[in-house]
């Protein structure tokens, strides 16, 4: 599993971040370029989510000269995957038959955090967002265990749903 992940993630992440390096050092202004610097290392550590949370947006420059700002949603990603697998295994271990139950109570307990938190913090940080990843979780088991003929069909419907749906 983790294999994987770094063999689909670190080539893109490695590219995106030895390219943006030039451009960064020839067209960010001094300050831009210290808060490039900082973003830089916190994407390669996957933390870039509580780096760019911290930042005072009044002060720094706009988020239009933060080249990697994208890679918040990374770094969630990537903590997720840290954490995951160790707390499923923990549960399954001890708890076979209720790791359904657990990731839907995790699942249920982020949405109502989400739904209190009036802050910009749960957009950086992992649980207010982590509902988003274990929806992935539940389908999968539920497709597992209930077999379901065609579903593929389902998810068709659901993207020409958004297509004719959404606006800009």
């Amino acid at each position: 599993f983790y294999l994987r992940r770094v063999k689909r993630i670190l080539p893109a992440l490695t590219s995106t971040l030895l390219i943006s390096i030039p451009f960064a050092y020839f067209l960010l202004s001094p300050l831009a370029l210290l808060e490039y610097g900082k973003s830089l290392i916190s994407s390669i550590f996957f933390y870039s989510n509580y780096y760019l949370n911290t930042l005072d947006f009044y002060n720094a420059e706009p988020s239009r000269y933060l080249p990697l700002l994208h890679t918040w949603s990374l770094s969630i990603e990537e903590q997720f995957y840290i954490l995951f697998p160790g707390f499923v295994f923990i549960v399954y271990k001890f708890k076979k038959h209720a790791l359904f139950i657990f990731l839907n109570v995790l699942f249920v307990t982020s949405i109502f955090l989400n739904s209190l938190t009036p802050s910009n913090d749960k957009f950086y940080e992992i649980q207010f967002r982590i509902w988003e990843l274990l929806l992935g979780a539940i389908v999968m088991m539920v497709y597992i265990n209930v077999k379901i003929k065609n579903t593929h069909y389902l998810g068709t419907i659901f993207i020409f749903y958004a297509i004719l749906s959404f606006d800009d």
